[in-house]
């Protein structure tokens, strides 16, 4: 009886959340809503929401089955952009090279600081009852799995790394196809599919609200005070990672491996973060990321170029600070024995999906599902989250975009393109120096 009544309250409270859409309210405010109407349901109908947490199951299915094609679109679309191999091997190779450290490194940083400040530890959340946890395979025996025998089964069974890897070579392929013309067939299909996948993915995210409201309404009858703090103590440490590492990570990538003043990068990219922080799209900024990186001598191929990829790889707000994040909540919530050994996996892991990573709001919780389902963790846990995850999504954003600016800043270093005296501007003779030196 409890149990039908709390589904009909939901349902009602679901023309809340499309009344608020109706009337032009940002995702944010309705992903915040939901919070708040969850939590309240939840402890009104606590011990009664079995119908409710259907709702939640299904979304995170629907998540779990999109996985597969966004990853293999997604990258084999990125790799082929890259017009020919030899952009490939030498500034496509710098760009990744450079958004793989931010990604790593900012993977690095998320775990440290969120075993340190015990991120998840007093959450108490029980895992459900029909959700397994997988066991974290060795690291010879991840390598191997790497590696894909049957594509087929691979994506039957939501495994995304030999995905990747297999997407991997199939975009090489193309790049290294003589006669285009003879696969315009397939390049269409991928640019097709590409572009279908990125709808359906948007499709999903846009019912975020309604399960952020059916998942709390049914897991915060469980929840205590201290469940809810870790919540925001999970937050805290994502915006600590991601400005850390805007700043002085970055900062130090630019001095270290550029030689360059990082000062000069990070005040006149400010305007660039501002511009991500708030419309919460790496794709959207990447016109001011582009102008802001010519004006710093950057030259526009170059510019173009790395401020492209950096919407589709390495991103090391969405893809690495983030997931890395819910999965220390996630092992810490559910009491689980990771080792060393498994950490450097996850960071391995981080990287490997960012690849299919697309740069619109919302991703992160793809990437986030992708990360979860090959290291085993519950994909339900994610959605215990997302209530942050609208308000995380400026920071990751901001940081993704900061990361991509700075590459095409060290490419065009590296490709001796960079133009010094635009860079420093007025900025003194003392930089050029060092630079020189």
């Amino acid at each position: 009886m409890f149990d039908l009544l709390a589904l009909i309250t939901i349902l009602l409270l679901f023309f809340v959340l499309r009344w608020q859409a109706s009337q032009g309210k940002s995702f944010t405010v309705r992903v915040l809503t939901a919070t708040f109407l969850g939590i309240g349901a939840g402890l009104v109908f606590a011990g009664h929401t079995a119908y409710v947490g259907a709702i939640g199951t299904i979304y995170a299915h629907l998540l779990k089955a999109i996985v597969v094609p966004v990853l293999f679109f997604s990258i084999i679309s990125t790799v082929s952009s890259l017009g020919n191999l030899k952009t490939l091997t030498t500034i496509g190779a710098k760009t990744i090279g450079v958004l793989s450290l931010h990604n790593v490194l900012a993977s690095v940083t998320t775990i440290v600081v969120a075993l340190t400040l015990g991120v998840g530890r007093n959450a108490h959340i029980d895992l459900p009852s029909n959700v397994e946890v997988k066991e974290v395979p060795t690291l010879t025996q991840a390598v191997i799995n790497f590696f894909p025998q049957n594509i087929i089964e691979d994506a039957a069974n939501n495994r995304v790394i030999p995905i990747i890897v297999f997407s991997l070579f199939v975009g090489i392929a193309i790049l290294t196809y003589q006669n285009k013309a003879e696969i315009k067939a397939f390049t269409d299909f991928i640019d097709a599919g590409h572009q279908v996948i990125f709808k359906v993915a948007a499709l999903i995210t846009r019912f975020t609200p309604y399960a952020v409201l059916a998942l709390l309404t049914d897991k915060v009858g469980g929840l205590n005070l201290a469940s809810l703090g870790s919540l925001l103590l999970a937050l805290a440490t994502l915006y600590l990672v991601t400005l850390f590492h805007s700043s002085v990570t970055t900062g130090a990538i630019i001095g270290l491996l550029g030689r360059l003043n990082p000062w000069i990068y990070l005040k006149r990219f400010f305007s660039v973060w501002m511009i991500a922080f708030s419309t919460q799209s790496s794709v959207g900024s990447v016109p001011a990321n582009v102008s802001a990186q010519k004006e710093m001598g950057v030259p526009e191929h170059i510019a173009s170029f790395t401020s492209s990829i950096g919407t589709t790889f390495g991103m090391p707000g969405c893809a690495a600070a983030w997931p890395v994040l819910l999965a220390i909540f996630t092992i810490n919530a559910l009491g689980l024995d990771f080792g060393l050994l498994d950490y450097l996996y996850m960071v391995v892991v981080a990287l490997l999906v960012s690849a299919g990573t697309v740069g619109v709001p919302g991703t992160a919780t793809i990437t986030a599902t992708a990360m979860f389902t090959a290291i085993g963790l519950p994909v339900e846990m994610i959605i215990v989250l997302t209530p942050i995850s609208a308000i995380a999504d400026m920071a990751r954003t901001a940081t993704n975009v900061t990361a991509s600016g700075s590459t095409g800043l060290l490419v065009a270093r590296f490709e001796k393109v960079l133009n010094l005296d635009q860079y420093y501007d007025n900025d003194g003779q003392e930089g050029k120096a060092y630079a020189n030196s």
